[in-house]
C-alpha cells in the first residue's frame, strides 16, 4: 500500500509537471502566432501610397481667419518660439517672418530660406483649432540634393501637436485643403507632413522613425511630392 501511495504521488507530480510544460509551450505558441499576425499586418500595406485629391474631396468654403498666434517647439534644436503673424493693420509682420524663417532652418546645415507665409497661416489655424496647444516642428527647410521636395522649396513642415494623435491631426488638416496642399501621414514615425503646393496630394508613409525623417530612400521616386 505504501509503494502504491508513493507511485500515485510520483505519477501526480509527473502529471502536474507535464501540464505546466504543455501550458508554457501553448503560451509560447500563442505568442508566436500573435507575432506572426502582427508581422503579416505590417506586410499587408506598402511602405508608401499616395494619390491626387479629387475636386469633390476639397474644401469649398474659405479658410477661417487665423488668429496669427503661433507657439512652437523645435524637436531638432530644442528651441521654443512664440510669435504674432499680424500687426495692428492685419498685415504680416516682417520680424515674425524672420524669426520663423530662422526657426525653420535646416537641421543639418543651419541654412535658412524664406518660408511661404501661407504655411504659417495654415499652422495658426491648426493651433487655433486645438486650443493653442504647442505645435512641434519635426522638420522644416531642408538644404538637400533632392530639389523636388517641398521642404527644399521652403513651403513644407513635418509637425506634431502636443496631446493630439497623428491621425486626429491628419483628419482635421485634411478639412483645410482648398486645392493647394500636400498632406502626408507617418503612422510609425508619429507625425504628419503639411505643405503648400499648386495642387493637392495626399499619402501615407509607413517608414520607421529616424529613417531620413520619415522619407524612405526606396520610395523617393514615388514620393517626390513630399
Amino acid at each position: 500500500m505504501r509503494h502504491f501511495k508513493l507511485l500515485t504521488t510520483f505519477g501526480l507530480a509527473l502529471a502536474l509537471q507535464f501540464s505546466a510544460v504543455s501550458t508554457a509551450q501553448a503560451g509560447t505558441t500563442s505568442s508566436l502566432q500573435v507575432s506572426k499576425k502582427r508581422a503579416a499586418r505590417k506586410r499587408s500595406h506598402p511602405i508608401f501610397s499616395g494619390y491626387l485629391v479629387r475636386d469633390d474631396q476639397l474644401r469649398t468654403e474659405p479658410l477661417p481667419r487665423p488668429s496669427g498666434k503661433l507657439k512652437l517647439y523645435s524637436v531638432n534644436f530644442h528651441e521654443t518660439l512664440e510669435v504674432e503673424l499680424y500687426d495692428e493693420q492685419g498685415m504680416l509682420r516682417e520680424d515674425s517672418l524672420d524669426a520663423l524663417n530662422h526657426f525653420w532652418r535646416c537641421r543639418r546645415t543651419g541654412t535658412e530660406k524664406p518660408i511661404n507665409p501661407h504655411l504659417f497661416e495654415v499652422l495658426s489655424i491648426i493651433q487655433d483649432h486645438f486650443e493653442g496647444r504647442t505645435i512641434e516642428l519635426v522638420s522644416g527647410f531642408r538644404n538637400q540634393e533632392r530639389t523636388t521636395s517641398y521642404h527644399f522649396h521652403g513651403s513644407a513642415s513635418d509637425i506634431k501637436v502636443a496631446g493630439v494623435s497623428d491621425r486626429e491631426l491628419h483628419k482635421f488638416v485634411s478639412t483645410l485643403d482648398t486645392g493647394n496642399m500636400g498632406l502626408g501621414l507617418y503612422p510609425r514615425a508619429g507625425f504628419i507632413h503639411v505643405d503648400v503646393r499648386p495642387d493637392s496630394y495626399r499619402w501615407v508613409d509607413w517608414s520607421p522613425p529616424g529613417n531620413d525623417m520619415g522619407h524612405p530612400k526606396k520610395s523617393r521616386k514615388r514620393a517626390r511630392t513630399s
